[in-house]
């Protein structure tokens, strides 16, 4: 039998980071800060801006304030208003549903392929038909969101919505890092928005964003809405709605760091998932990633029949773990009156899945631990089912 691991096991890391870059780096880097006095998109942030479009391929990348900023913002740079629908994940962080409605647009909730448990594209085409044949409200955009790092479908969802005259805007929050048939996230969708709150693949200490577009006048228009909509030209004018979206330099300094092994992390990510996926029970369903793509493991999430038991158990025995989510967004309090579609698929998968730790610097003691107890549930499950 594995032994339980001496030190406490994470479902997250958010500092073993920092003693790997080194504490005195961040503090080097805090201390340039205060000597220029930029405190809010300062020369960091736009040497950031620059790092993550050439990491991501991209022409633009605009740092913001979070990764709900920069929905909001993408969403602003396209217009998007009151009478406007954009077709959105139901199964996930209500983020990507809080965006187009923060601007008076109507969220069309649609539902999770059972595999992938991202946006499904056939469901996505039956819901445009649908707002389409009623007629009342305008085909604006898509939110497909790379559901705990996993991308989408986006060459299905793509053909889709352009088909109908609609953007794609890539919610690549829990996704940074992930890679579509040798694109990497922020270069494959018309836009793309990324978090990097502390839990995420790429993360700062707070809060953090940034908007990816390969289109120099919908960068400008992030810019100015970013900023309350102001003009480049003169910055008493404000020539559009806009919001307080910049990024704080300190974040960005701390984003630059983590840079550094970002893509050490993001294999050692992988590494811990190839063990899950070979050595956990076929008792477990498994997140089914896309061929010719790469998660960018923001978590590993399981599906059990017996979710809320299995939880218990790996409480009890010092593991931790989270269900990611156990409300899908339409079935909220706020978004309940948008709730004009049936979306089985989702309900079910926020009663069954559950997320396992997933840091980049879980060891081999700590996976054996946690593989162990996992089969250890499956396997008296199995014998009782016999």
């Amino acid at each position: 039998m594995t032994s339980k691991p001496a030190k406490p096991i994470n479902l997250f890391d958010c500092a073993t980071s920092q003693k790997v870059i080194g504490q005195e780096n961040f503090i080097e880097a805090f201390r340039t800060i205060l000597n220029h006095g930029g405190y809010a998109q300062g020369p960091e942030t736009r040497e950031l801006d620059a790092k993550l479009a050439a990491y991501s391929n991209v022409k633009n990348c605009s740092t913001c304030g979070s990764g709900t900023d920069a929905l909001t913002l993408a969403l602003m740079a396209w217009d998007v208003k009151q009478g406007d629908a954009v077709f959105v994940s139901s199964f996930t962080f209500v983020a990507s549903a809080e965006a187009p409605v923060l601007l008076g647009a109507t969220p069309i909730f649609v539902d999770s392929d059972p595999n992938t448990y991202n946006m499904d594209p056939k469901d996505l085409e039956r819901a445009i038909q649908e707002v389409k044949a009623e007629g009342k409200l305008n085909l604006k955009a898509v939110i497909p969101v790379d559901i705990f790092g996993s991308p989408c479908d986006y060459d299905a969802i793509m053909e889709i919505a352009h088909k109908y005259g609609m953007k794609v805007l890539s919610d690549s929050c829990q996704g940074y890092g992930s890679v579509y048939k040798g694109k990497r996230s922020g270069s494959i969708a018309d836009m793309t928005a990324t978090s990097f709150y502390p839990t995420k693949p790429l993360a700062c200490y707070g809060d953090g964003g940034a908007v990816f577009t390969n289109s120099d006048e919908e960068n400008a228009l992030v810019q100015s809405c970013r900023v309350h909509g102001m003009s480049p030209e003169d910055h008493y004018d404000n020539v559009r709605l806009g919001m307080t979206g910049r990024m704080n330099t300190f974040q960005a300094a701390v984003v630059l760091q983590k840079l550094k092994v970002f893509d050490q992390e993001l294999k050692d990510r992988f590494r811990v998932a190839s063990r899950y996926d070979h050595e956990l029970s076929n008792y477990f369903g498994k997140q089914q990633i896309l061929p010719n793509c790469r998660s960018a493991y923001a978590l590993y999430t399981i599906n059990c029949a017996d979710r809320d038991e299995l939880m218990s158990f790996l409480k009890e025995n010092g593991i931790p773990c989270g269900a990611y989510y156990p409300r899908p967004v339409h079935t909220q309090t706020a978004y309940a009156k948008w709730n004009t579609r049936k979306l089985p698929v989702c309900e079910k998968l926020s009663k069954t899945v559950l997320s396992i730790p997933m840091t980049p610097y879980l060891d081999n003691q700590d996976l054996d631990y946690v593989i162990s107890k996992m089969n250890e549930f499956a396997l008296r499950k199995m014998n009782k089912a016999a």
